[in-house]
């Protein structure tokens, strides 16, 4: 039944526009919204995702979440590969306002997949709730979220959270990487939080693959939390506030948004 009411979706407006890339997107849109990988989600974690959720935009898009906030200094948590390629970057927070990433406030983590960011502002935004993962079992309820590339680079990013359990919490990977689970995660949800039943953080995801060399079932791996809290800890002191920053934001960085989500 859903396979054909998203085939008719797609018929309908195929016929309707001509762009190319207009169908993809609509294609996927319609899949986001009716497809069987489009799991219900309940509406307290969906709200508790979306008020800790940052969208990084510019030279490599992706997602971080709200870990700290020192005054008018918030730190941002979110993977360290997203900044591998240089270029102007910035943070838009759930409220759609709009923070310049200035590339001496990025600050990466020995050894992990990790890094942070601060940027200030007066707003009060929600930060996240840090849960414990390593009393984390497999077979586990857990939820993922970010803002999922949803074609070309021209096309909008949708929010998205899905919901999966754990297979493995202490994979042996690379850069940190030990739980991994079995939900639905997109291009552009690296960096996005890992939340238990309870909302809270337990993970930040980063990374996609095959479940072994011999299967084609296709896993995501995040870092656990706890890993994150133990070198903040010690190292939280030592770090500098966000400087006041004149720059403002290019208006490019406020396009190609939309938010989509499936809730109870």
């Amino acid at each position: 039944m859903k396979s054909a009411v998203v085939e008719m979706f797609h018929a309908m407006f195929v016929q309707k526009f001509a762009s190319k890339i207009y169908r993809r997107w609509v294609l996927l849109l319609a899949i986001l919204i009716l497809g069987e990988e489009a799991i219900a989600v309940p509406k307290p974690i969906d709200k508790v995702a979306r008020e800790i959720t940052v969208r990084l935009v510019g030279k490599t898009g992706g997602t971080g979440i709200l870990i700290d906030r020192r005054g008018n200094s918030y730190t941002v948590l979110t993977n360290a590969h997203i900044f591998k390629n240089k270029g102007n970057r910035a943070i838009i927070t759930n409220d759609g306002k709009c923070y310049p990433i200035i590339p001496k406030a990025i600050q990466t983590l020995p050894q992990l997949d990790l890094a942070i960011i601060v940027f200030s502002s007066q707003v009060n935004y929600a930060l996240a709730k840090i849960g414990k993962s390593d009393k984390l079992t497999p077979t586990q309820t857990v939820y993922v979220s970010g803002w999922a590339a949803s074609g070309g680079r021209l096309q909008p990013r949708v929010f998205l959270i899905t919901k999966g359990e754990l297979t493995e919490t202490n994979s042996s990977l690379p850069l940190g990487y030990r739980l991994t689970y079995t939900n639905l995660v997109r291009v552009g949800m690296s960096g996005g939080s890992v939340l238990d039943e309870q909302g809270q953080v337990v993970g930040i995801n980063g990374l996609v693959r095959f479940a072994s060399n011999t299967s084609e079932q296709i896993v995501a791996s995040a870092i656990p939390i706890n890993t994150f809290t133990r070198w903040y800890s010690q190292n939280k002191n030592k770090l500098p506030l966000a400087p006041s920053s004149s720059i403002k934001c290019q208006n490019k960085y406020h396009k190609n948004t939309s938010k989509i989500t499936i809730t109870d």
